[in-house]
């Protein structure tokens, strides 16, 4: 999967060698028609054609739950630019959405493609004209329509919308996909586009070493180790920390790629692993199938994303992977240090334009386990117990133990008593180390002291499951996990931890449970994830007196009560335009609806702003009359804004709408 030249020829000989390759898990590769459009000058690039331009995100950059679909185009921070087709064809769908993709055309290509263009800022006529008056037929702002093949013709070349900052943008740029018929997504930059330049290769941020089993060690524990590369002055990385490792161990990378003129990190285009000078991961992201884009929560160290917001690429296939982006040995790219012997690594980058970096370091042999365990020094304090799950090891801390020889912790089960002797000792505390897939302690014990760990089943993937108390119950699809789930559940009040946050799912989950507490207004009531200060609306409705709710992420979820009207404040209201800031502090909106003189009106909403703005179907009616504003949140608060504004006796030939960048706040 090494990339050698940047050339066509090159591009087209390397996804035809791909595809012939045997492998442990093939990456899927285009078929005949990409390879037909993998050709200089077939599709046109969309901003500035012919200038220099710069990419902000590239396709396969890590997000929250998703992989980055394309690239993102720079519009010299701003709005407005033209937007290109690409090539000709005819728009196959318009839509408008709140957050994700904004406002976004789907153009469909002769050659069997499909182009996709994100975050505008407006329409060119006759689609403008065409969205708004369906918008204005159903009465909504967000809208996903579906035009007629050859409805709306473009040419390759022609201004199809101005560029913009709508959805889910985190700055004024165009996001531009290239999809198969299949709905695959191809990365952009195969298709040789001159008016984007990169010379400036890869690199380290950290890596990070991952113990597998319950009896690997690296560094003498079993935790993960994170190292830090340091860049020599040939451009390649080498590691300053020794490095010890036995048993089976999987290697992670917090890395990046810069492109010529941005500060922006982006994802990698290709990342190769070798043991030994052996290859044994080698993972691609030149396409990828855009329906199983939430698998990136295996392909990446979630639990280091929830904790810390850093997106770590593992460079093995965890249980529960199914992408076909990798090429892998027998052990799936673990590296199996089970010979007492040093072994030497090195992981290559790689970017779409073919520049590369190294990092090349030696794992020597971890003799920890034949080593005698360190004592430790006495304390008077009361001993404190932490707990710890990492893949199917649960790690056990005690601190503050009163002799020098750690004593036996004793896990407590459902059935028995289990006695595990201390692993090892590190910065005074003794650590123990617990097999989950063997046992499931609701407690553990050390000394005197006791820790509660709420173990209650282990769940599979693949199947329905159920685990059922007298006031909890939680029902588990055979989509919903990813990886066997040892559960835990802990209930205090009107709240319900379901294992951590740290925990991935795959598809929701069901889950009922009565409060212990008295829920005074059950309408207003519904259920929030809760982590430090952050509420997260879930939602979920009442039935005999249990909660019922599906979330989609595993934590601590707690019953709170919205009794607050959301806040709408006029901006502007006369008859050239309607401008308002609506907000909620708690549940979050669930619609808004303008009428002026019972007439439903158009809003325009950016939800970065919490603005609206009036958007009329003809723009020659001024407004007068009657005005109201309802805005209504998700726990049933709502909120009337009104006014009456005077009939106009003398207007220009059109009044225009108003755009947002002319409103003050």
């Amino acid at each position: 999967m090494r990339r050698k030249k940047r050339s066509y020829i090159s591009l087209i000989f390397l996804l035809l060698i791909a595809i012939s390759a045997t492998q442990a898990q093939q990456a899927p590769r285009p078929g005949k028609e990409v390879l037909k459009a993998i050709q200089p000058g077939y599709f046109m690039f969309p901003i500035m054609p012919g200038d220099i331009n710069s990419l902000s995100g590239a396709m396969g950059d890590l997000r929250a739950n998703h992989f980055h679909a394309g690239i993102d185009i720079r519009t010299q921070q701003r709005e407005g630019l033209a937007v290109h087709a690409a090539a000709d064809g005819y728009i196959s769908r318009i839509a408008v959405f709140t957050g994700g993709y904004g406002n976004v055309l789907f153009v469909k290509h002769p050659n069997g493609l499909t182009t996709v263009y994100g975050h505008l800022k407006s329409l060119s006529d006759p689609l403008a004209t065409y969205l708004r008056e369906n918008q204005y037929k159903k009465q909504t702002f967000e809208i996903d329509l579906r035009p007629e093949p050859g409805q709306f013709i473009v040419k390759k070349g022609g201004v199809i919308a101005l560029s913009g900052n709508t959805g889910g943008s985190g700055g004024p740029h165009l996001h531009f996909e290239i999809r198969d018929e299949k709905n695959n997504l191809l990365n952009p930059l195969l298709f040789g586009f001159q008016e984007l330049e990169d010379t400036t290769p890869p690199f380290f941020d950290k890596i990070a070493l991952r113990p597998l089993t319950p009896t690997s060690r690296i560094n003498g524990q079993a935790s993960r180790v994170v190292l830090q590369p340091v860049k020599r002055p040939n451009g390649d990385y080498v590691l300053t920390q020794p490095v010890t490792a036995s048993g089976l161990i999987g290697l992670e990378i917090l890395a990046y790629d810069r492109t010529n003129g941005t500060p922006y990190k982006n994802g990698l285009g290709c990342i190769e692993i070798q043991l030994d000078d052996r290859e044994v991961f080698a993972y691609n992201m030149d396409n990828f199938p855009n329906d199983q884009t939430r698998l990136i929560n295996v392909h990446m160290d979630y639990a280091t994303e929830q904790l810390t917001g850093q997106r770590y690429h593992r460079c093995y296939i965890a249980d529960g992977n199914n992408l076909p982006l990798y090429q892998t040995d027998a052990t799936k790219g673990k590296l199996p240090l089970f010979d007492g012997e040093s072994h030497e690594v090195t992981i290559t980058l790689f970017d779409s334009y073919q520049n590369s970096t190294h990092l090349r370091f030696t794992v020597k042999a971890d003799t920890s386990e034949s080593a005698p365990i360190a004592r430790l020094k006495p304390s008077n304090l009361p001993t404190v117990l932490t707990s710890a799950a990492e893949e199917n090891t649960l790690l056990i801390r005690a601190r503050n133990l009163p002799t020098a020889d750690a004593p036996p912790a004793i896990l407590h089960t459902s059935s028995a008593k289990i006695e595990v002797p201390v692993a090892y000792v590190r910065g005074n505390e003794a650590v123990y180390v617990v097999d989950l897939n063997q046992y499931l302690p609701d407690s553990v014990q050390v000394g005197k002291a006791i820790l509660p760990l709420n173990y209650r089943k282990r769940i599979h993937p693949g199947r329905e499951e159920t685990y059922k108390q007298e006031d909890v119950s939680i029902a588990f699809a055979p989509s919903s996990l990813l990886d066997t789930l040892h559960l835990t559940v802990k209930r205090t009040g009107n709240m319900i931890a379901i294992n951590q946050l740290t925990v991935p799912l795959n598809d929701n989950i069901g889950v009922n449970f009565a409060p212990s507490e008295p829920v005074e207004d059950k309408q207003r009531t519904q259920i929030y994830q809760v982590s430090g200060g952050r509420r997260k609306y879930i939602g979920g409705f009442w039935k005999d007196d249990r909660f019922h709710f599906r979330p989609r992420e595993l934590g601590t979820f707690k019953l709170l009560t919205d009794t607050n009207a959301p806040v709408a404040k006029w901006i502007r209201k006369d008859s050239e335009g309607l401008v308002a800031t609506i907000k909620d502090d708690l549940s979050g909106l669930e619609s808004f609806r303008m009428l002026v003189n019972g007439e439903w009106v158009l809003m325009q909403y950016d939800y970065k702003r919490a603005l609206i703005w009036s958007d009329r179907l003809d723009r020659t009616k001024p407004f007068e009359g009657e005005v109201v504003l309802e805005v209504k949140d998700r726990a049933g608060n709502k909120t009337l804004l009104t006014a009456n504004l005077p009939m106009v006796t003398a207007q220009a030939d059109s009044v225009s709408n108003v755009p947002p960048s002319t409103v003050k706040q």
